[in-house]
């Protein structure tokens, strides 16, 4: 999933796939999955609901944030993340660089695939060149950058890869949250169009091993004994997927799920029903609005304001999200920019809280409106995907604090492909930017945001060359200080000119059945083995 920078410009199809793949997790993907089965009271048996329906168990085919949570359990890439989002080791024990560009990785030995062959340097080579292929890898091709030059065997247990520039914070593109799903040559070439499906499965290297698949329903998952780590979690997880919420809170009150992600933040005290319980935590996703100053009337700065002065940002976080979320004071959240700052959200929210994003001020709101080309206001719309109910509401409420400046805001909802098809296309004045970041590269969003404009290259079509060289040059640098410095100084030039006007970095719920506890949860949490977390009573 491209989620660490990349250089070069990226087309609008490119743009939409992309936010596809890291759409919230509260986002409904599809309209089947409702079937669940009836939760073991087997303590080595974890039953999951997750909101999302996958129609492939390859990330290379189909880069969305449920592929993503699965595939964490059964492929691994050269690295791999913690729950702090530090970059671990994985297939890979080391990996070195002395300029940046030539990174050599050293291999773990002996390690066993899921159908009992032992990986070799020549498969994890010949992964890398898939998942690089627009061909093979529709779905996460688009995510690897273009300054990957080559990759190659350079010993029995070393692989080199070199990029065309110095790259510091290369070694996280070759993860399992990010860019690389390790299989063996044999089993990709033999399963051919059929990798990744219900009649051929998937093989990999992670703790757990497919066993079943059914993308109408479920994926069950057995431990596998042969695998090169620790694995606490566990013998069988099945996720079933249920796509409407009020069918998963179903199934999950009436116990035929012990664990329930994409619990609705505008209705959680519901799912505390018969002993449950939920967990809350930093997703660090990023809601905001967007404005492309190449159409009118929001070519015109004091219109723009006059729009984000009237965004209650307070109200919609305490009011709409029930307090899950946080108000965004800028684009990168405090526990997204963490990386850069020792792993210190605290460090990273006192440098946010001094960039320039616009509060609430109705009086504010309305003087900026009179000195703009359109005083008496004008008539715009707003969309928003389905599966988002609660930018929904944030838009209504945004809408009527419009309405007393005489501006006339259309809220419309509209499918998912239709909003992804129409963002950054040319046309639209304001639209919402949904993101939800699954990589520890800080940053992820802004990399993208902030890159160079025109011809649908980022959300805004905004083109600022200062900003975009500023962007290209943060994955050059070497110190971490230095490369939030740069960011924050970009971020803070496009609030100042209002391009992106953030309302509030977003939580994830996760509701846990009576006698199941979850051990431990963060930001990073669903990158991992996240199925060992959890343990049921006898």
């Amino acid at each position: 999933m491209g989620h660490t920078h990349r250089s070069g410009r990226i087309n609008r199809s490119t743009f939409a796939i992309f936010i596809a793949a890291i759409a919230a997790l509260t986002l409904t993907l599809a309209g089947c999955g409702s079937n669940t089965a009836k939760s073991s009271g087997d303590p080595n048996t974890l039953t999951v609901a997750i909101s999302s329906a996958v129609s492939t168990l390859s990330v290379n085919q189909e880069a969305g944030s449920a592929n993503y949570q699965l595939a964490a359990l059964y492929q691994e890439g050269l690295t791999g993340v913690d729950g702090t989002g530090k970059v671990i080791p994985a297939l890979a024990t080391s990996w070195k660089s002395s300029d940046n560009k030539s990174w050599v990785f050293t291999l773990r030995k002996n390690v066993k695939l899921h159908d009992g062959s032992t990986l070799t340097a020549d498969d994890i080579v010949y992964a890398i060149n898939v998942a690089r292929d627009s061909k093979k890898s529709p779905g996460l091709s688009v995510y690897w950058p273009d300054y990957v030059q080559s990759a190659e065997k350079t010993g029995d247990n070393q692989i080199t890869i070199t990029l065309s520039s110095p790259h510091s914070d290369f070694p996280i593109q070759v993860s399992n949250v990010a860019g690389l799903f390790v299989t063996s040559k044999k089993f990709f070439d033999s399963a051919g169009s059929n990798y990744g499906s219900s009649k051929k499965l998937i093989v990999g290297t992670g703790p757990y091993k497919v066993t079943e698949f059914d993308p109408s329903s479920h994926v069950t998952l057995t431990k596998f004994k042969d695998y090169w780590g620790e694995n606490n979690g566990p013998q069988t997880v099945r996720i079933d997927f249920v796509t409407e919420d009020s069918t998963r809170q179903l199934a999950f009150t009436s116990g035929k799920v012990d664990v329930s992600f994409n619990v609705p933040v505008t209705s959680v005290a519901q799912w505390k029903t018969n002993g449950g319980s939920t967990t809350a935590y930093s997703d660090r996703s990023y809601y905001g609005l967007t404005f492309d100053p190449n159409v009118a009337p929001f070519n015109d700065i004091h219109v723009r304001k006059a729009v984000s002065y009237a965004v209650d940002k307070k109200s919609i976080v305490s009011g709409i999200l029930k307090g899950y979320g946080e108000v965004a004071t800028g684009i990168d959240s405090p526990e997204q920019l963490a990386g850069w700052t020792g792993n210190d959200a605290s460090k990273a929210a006192k440098q946010t809280a001094k960039l320039p994003a616009i509060s609430y001020d109705l009086k504010k709101a309305k003087s900026e409106l009179k000195q703009s080309s359109k005083p008496n206001g004008f008539t715009a719309t707003l969309t928003y995907p389905t599966g988002y109910a609660q930018v929904g509401k944030a838009s209504l409420a945004i809408a009527q604090n419009l309405k007393s400046l005489g501006i006339t805001l259309n809220v419309k909802e509209i499918p998912l492909e239709q909003w992804l098809s129409e963002i950054g296309n040319g046309k639209q004045g304001v639209g919402w930017m949904i993101y939800n970041p699954t990589t520890p590269q800080p940053n992820e969003i802004t990399s993208w945001l902030l890159a160079a404009g025109g011809s649908g290259t980022n959300p805004a079509n905004w083109n600022n060359a200062e900003v975009a060289a500023e962007t290209e040059k943060v994955g050059t640098l070497d110190q971490e200080s230095d490369k939030l410095a740069l960011v924050l100084k970009s971020t803070t030039t496009a609030l100042d000119e209002d391009i992106y006007s953030p309302v509030y970095w977003g939580k994830s719920v996760v509701a846990t059945a009576k006698g199941v506890k979850l051990a431990k949860i963060g930001t990073y949490w669903l990158g991992t083995n996240w199925a060992a977390d959890f343990s049921k009573n006898a």
